[in-house]
């Protein structure tokens, strides 16, 4: 049986377990959707670390038929009847601050609970991953108004404003006291990783190399925390009895990372969004401004690949043949997911194969780093007091293996992610003239261009377009699959890349 603490009793393991399943399979964060709820009999505790009395930040391995198990990373906080009411945030759906046992008990979902933010930020301290000990020590101070962000799905963000709700430092704040260290730290964002593996999570180890490097067009983090997984996992999750000891076995996970907030800016897929929509026209105030923000971007993109080859190397690349190889292979499922793409988009087999041919007939590919791999124009903000871009969120795909994200891979896929946004923006926005596509896209590139060793003239042409079409390939799966509504966007895409190649 678990200790108890002095907040009162947890209940028994199984118990947990039981309601974590049926609560777990409800929220949007839960990875296994496709799946049969989870059996809470089948759960395995696999790291479970008591960071204060009645705070328990718990890693859960739930089954999957045919593969390994998934680790859920779900904190818990004990609290009394009626905590749930109190700390469920405006605008969140019922029941995602967590669940209550049959006694009434309340166990709060970890971000969710100042208790927790707490222990969390005295944890860092003690395990040393702080980058900003000022910065650390005000989240302890200002954990009773954590606020949770609405707009995660993968993750869970938490908010931890400055005490009036800005990011100005409070040397220019003078309302501020100016002993006040807590006036004096920016306005800070917590991510918590929900799905964990062994090694380490992209978005810390990219930002915090990133910020190292010298490069402030990330939000500077501010701490890390890590668990400690089981180094050898059985059937269910549970450890293996013939595994290692625990200090030899164990592997570490970044749980959760602390960063400043980039406060009054706009996510760039609203801002374009927008910009489509009021577009007037070639010449027009609306119009230049969007393409000036898209050249920006692009050079932004351009400064984000130099420091990470300069942070984190460069590697030797694939060869075209084998590059040529893997897209084919996508392209194949990609067509034998959503069979109707051959119709719809006329010669669209016959432009991926000599496309991918042309690819695979390169002398060399451009070197290797590592990329942001998932770059989209929600991953980044314009801040406009500043007159700056910023890139978030460096975890990749977060549905694909953690190993995947890590490895280097060719610069201009995120290039490629980034055009495809732009289409993205043109249909979602409205844009009422044609030319408003072509004109932000070619800004983007020239931004890029201008700020870029990589690769230009047809080796950079080649790359790019197969690129391209392998990211509109995987939209049309994914919106076939997830959005049906916003098919035709992709489908627009590819006959656009595959009637006339690279646009822009």
């Amino acid at each position: 049986m678990p200790p108890t603490d002095p907040t009162g009793p947890w209940p028994e393991q199984q118990v947990l377990l039981t309601h974590l399943a049926a609560w777990m399979s409800e929220r949007r964060w839960f990875p296994l959707k496709d799946e049969q709820p989870p059996d809470g009999a089948a759960l395995r505790v696999v790291a479970d670390s008591r960071l204060a009395p009645g705070v328990r930040d718990l890693v859960v391995a739930v089954p999957r038929t045919d593969h390994s198990p998934v680790l859920m990373h779900v904190p818990l906080v004990l609290d009394s009847p009626g905590a749930l009411e109190r700390l469920t945030g405006a605008g969140e759906a019922p029941g995602a601050a967590g669940f209550a046992l049959p006694d009434g008990t309340a166990l709060v979902d970890g971000p969710h609970h100042p208790s927790f933010w707490r222990a969390w930020a005295r944890d860092v301290e003690r395990a040393g991953t702080v980058l900003d000990a000022a910065g650390v020590r005000a989240i302890a101070r200002r954990a009773e108004r954590v606020r949770v962000l609405t707009g995660e799905q993968s993750n869970t963000s938490v908010v931890l404003p400055a005490p009036d709700g800005g990011d100005a430092p409070a040397r220019s704040r003078p309302d501020q006291g100016a002993g006040s260290q807590d006036a004096a730290t920016e306005g800070l964002i917590i991510k918590l990783f929900r799905v964990l593996a062994p090694g380490r999570n992209p978005d810390v180890e990219v930002s915090v190399a990133l910020a190292r490097d010298g490069w402030d067009r990330v939000p500077a983090p501010v701490a890390w925390s890590t668990v400690q997984l089981p180094g050898a996992l059985g059937p269910g999750g549970a450890a293996s009895e013939d595994a290692a000891p625990r200090d030899a076995a164990s592997e570490a996970a970044d749980g959760a990372v602390a960063s400043v907030l980039v406060d009054q800016a706009t996510d760039g897929f609203s801002l374009f969004c927008s910009l489509a929509g009021r577009d007037d026209g070639p010449g027009s105030p609306v119009r230049e401004r969007a393409v000036a923000l898209a050249r920006d971007l692009g050079a932004t993109t351009a400064q984000m690949h130099a420091h990470l080859a300069s942070a984190l190397g460069t590697y030797e690349p694939v060869s075209p043949r084998a590059l040529e190889a893997e897209l084919r292979r996508r392209a194949r499922w990609a067509l034998a997911e959503v069979p109707s793409l051959g119709a719809e988009v006329p010669g669209l087999q016959a432009a991926v194969d000599a496309l991918y041919a042309r690819l695979g007939s390169l002398d060399h590919l451009p070197a290797s780093t590592r990329v942001h791999g998932d770059d989209h124009l929600g991953q980044v903000l314009y801040c406009e007091p500043r007159g700056r871009w910023y890139v978030l969120d460096f975890e990749g795909e977060p549905l694909r293996p953690l190993a995947q994200r890590r490895e280097p891979d060719q610069p201009l896929r995120d290039v490629a992610g980034m055009l495809r946004s732009f289409d993205y923006a043109a249909a979602v926005g409205k844009a009422p003239d044609p030319t408003w596509l072509p004109a932000v896209r070619a800004a983007f590139l020239a931004g890029y261009r201008s700020s870029s060793e990589g690769p230009g003239g047809e080796e950079g042409e080649t790359v790019l377009a197969a690129l391209e079409l392998d990211k509109a390939l995987y939209e049309a799966v994914y919106e076939a699959r997830n959005r049906p509504d916003w098919s035709a966007i992709p489908r627009r895409g590819l006959k656009a890349l595959t009637g006339a190649g690279l646009r822009g």
